[in-house]
Order: structure tokens, then C-alpha cells, then sequence
């Protein structure tokens, strides 16, 4: 995995690169921070946003991602061809998947056949599971993913600081009363700056420490979080 802790002009340059070779594409771009990766990530649609907040950032089963993975080389119905993912997911169970993002809400749309045929003997050979979403998987849980954007947001305002202390008490106390919400949280850990805690919070949910309700309502004093036992 590439760590980028800091925005340095390598990102810069491939932010820059990535927005001119859209071309005449009127897709938003994304420039986002991972704290389950560690990682600035550029997204290249507001779907490519809503699979990485939902399916990865979010998924307690995923350990860890590469949204820019290298170019891997399958044959399709013709040719030998390089085809690319839009990511590469570990989970903690030890497995890996491949994904892909598409428009749309037909799995056999005819213009995506020749990549779907090149990833899917790709990753039959690699002996990996294939996935590919569409509208069908993202607009249903396009609102709790944007809420979870909010939420990261306080992960991403930590970034680079441990707070080992602050963490530890906190992993401690979450172990102690297993579920509450976050106003809980905040009254137990009074001496500590709030936003400090909230952030470690927001941490230890995309690992999967704690399970976090966002499917409802937008995150906030009263979000409801349970712990998982990792």
C-alpha cells in the first residue's frame, strides 16, 4: 500500500493529471482522505465516492484497499489486453476481490462486455473473487455513505497524530460498556478535547472495533455505536 500522509506535490500532480484526462467527462473528481488506509485517494466519479465510503471505508470486513491499483494484463474475446480496476480490497479474513464501478443499471450492458470478459478470466486465473457495482448497488445506500463522509471528516482532521493516551483510555472504556452513543463517549472522556475523541471514534469504527448506526440518521451525539469485540 502507498501511505500519503500529507498532501505533497506528488498528489498534486496526479490530481492535476487525473482532471485533464477526463476530457469532455462532466464527472465530479474527488481528492479524499482514507483513515483506514492512511491515504489520500483520488476518485474519478461521484460513484467511485459512494462505493469507497459504503463498501470499503465503512465495511468492517475490509482491512484495507488500493484504489489505484497497476494495470493487469486478461484476454477478452479478441485480444491480449491491459485492463484496469477501479480497486483492489483485502479483507481480514485473509481474502482479496477485485472491483469494478460502472454507470448505469444493466450488469450486461453490451459496452462493458469485452472488460468484463478481460477482469473476470483476470481474476479467475489470479484466483480471486470479481465484483462489479452499478446504480442498482450505489443509490441505495448513497445516504448513509454521504454520512459517513461527514463522520471521516473528524478522522481526517487527526490525521498524523496518535493520542496514544487518549486512545488507549478510550479503547478501554469502549470494551467496558459495550454500547451507547457518542454523547456517552464524551462525558466519560471529559479531560480530552472532543474533537480528539470523536476523531479516534470515527478511527476505531473503520477498523471495526466499534460498529457505528449511520443508516438513519447523520452522524452525531446521539449515533448509536456498539462494540465488536476485535
Amino acid at each position: 500500500m502507498i501511505s500519503n500522509p500529507t498532501l505533497k506535490s506528488s498528489v498534486r500532480n496526479t490530481t492535476l493529471a487525473k482532471y485533464r484526462s477526463r476530457g469532455k467527462s462532466v464527472n465530479n473528481l474527488w481528492l479524499v482522505y482514507s483513515p483506514k488506509t492512511d491515504s489520500d485517494w483520488i476518485l474519478p466519479s461521484d460513484r467511485q465516492l459512494v462505493h469507497w465510503l459504503y463498501y470499503l471505508e465503512a465495511n468492517p470486513e475490509v482491512q484495507s484497499f488500493n484504489l489505484h491499483p497497476e494495470s493487469i494484463l486478461s484476454q477478452d474475446d479478441n485480444e491480449v489486453r491491459a485492463t484496469e480496476l477501479d480497486a483492489i480490497v483485502y479483507y481480514s479474513n485473509g481474502l482479496q476481490e477485485w472491483h469494478e464501478v460502472k454507470a448505469g443499471s444493466n450488469r450486461d450492458e453490451p459496452s462493458h462486455h469485452s472488460q468484463k470478459i478481460a477482469q473476470t478470466i483476470a481474476a479467475s486465473k489470479a484466483r480471486v473473487s470479481y465484483r462489479r457495482f452499478n446504480d442498482l448497488d450505489l443509490k441505495p445506500v448513497m445516504r448513509t455513505a454521504m454520512r459517513w463522509f461527514r463522520a471521516i471528516g473528524f478522522a481526517a482532521a487527526i490525521r498524523g497524530e496518535q493520542h496514544a493516551r487518549c486512545n488507549n483510555e478510550l479503547v478501554m472504556l469502549l470494551k467496558e460498556l459495550k454500547s451507547g452513543n457518542v454523547s456517552n463517549i464524551l462525558n466519560k472522556m471529559d479531560e480530552y478535547d472532543p474533537a480528539i475523541v470523536i476523531g479516534l471514534v470515527i478511527r476505531l469504527a473503520v477498523k471495526g472495533f466499534i460498529r457505528l448506526d449511520l443508516s438513519k440518521t447523520t452522524f452525531g451525539l446521539l449515533t448509536a455505536w456498539e462494540y465488536q469485540g476485535k
